[in-house]
């Protein structure tokens, strides 16, 4: 009778063995599913900081040089407007005298031709070639300006995208921007962001 007590004994602790491990085990993993789950979270937001930041930085880009524009007591269109009435471009920055400069592109752009390169500083910034130092980074960015066109008798405004411009009753009143960020996110997604802002000739 105390031996078969003995083994049943034995067997009730392997039992509460097993149910403690598996209860271990379970609690284990819903941890680290947990940490996988958060460092994601946190990889995907810093992502798109980053994008936010490029694009944001696209829109101050123009503002600077509108605002440079009147300071030299010209029109607040020059370098902002295309002869040829292209209106996708990258902003450029020379770093040799810290300007900044559009580059018009009237073949269109891509996430190919429109990368933005990062120095071993970790500096992001777009070019025409890669500059010596540097890899190219996960985003690119393009920036979309459509004509403010107001009508010079009633006042009412339009936006004017492709090629054409304002018409000959209208004045260009300023520049809808468009600064859109491309970017492969986590797990291989390609993710978009757009910072727009309208820019206007005030004086």
């Amino acid at each position: 009778m105390i031996e078969r007590l003995r083994r049943d004994r034995r067997g009730q602790s392997f039992i509460e063995a097993m149910v403690a491990i598996t209860v271990i085990i379970t609690a284990i993993s819903s941890s680290l599913a947990l940490i996988q789950s958060s460092i994601t979270a946190t990889r995907i937001g810093g992502l798109q900081v980053v994008a936010a930041n490029l694009a944001r930085e696209g829109l101050e880009v123009v503002r600077g040089m509108r605002d440079t524009n009147w300071l030299k007591s010209q029109s607040f269109q020059v370098g902002l407007v295309d002869a040829g009435g292209v209106k996708i471009a990258r902003p450029i920055l020379d770093v040799e005298n810290g300007s900044w400069t559009l580059s018009f592109e009237p073949t269109g752009l891509t996430s190919a031709n429109a990368v933005i390169y990062v120095s071993d500083e970790g500096v992001h910034r777009q070019a025409d070639s890669q500059p010596a130092g540097s890899v190219a980074s996960l985003y690119s960015r393009i920036l979309t300006l459509q004509h403010i066109c107001r009508d010079d008798g009633t006042g009412i405004e339009r936006l004017e995208g492709g090629s054409a411009t304002c018409l000959g009753s209208e004045t260009l009143a300023g520049l809808a921007v468009f600064s859109t960020v491309r970017w492969r996110g986590v797990g291989g997604q390609f993710q978009t962001l757009t910072a727009e802002e309208r820019f206007y000739d005030w004086r």
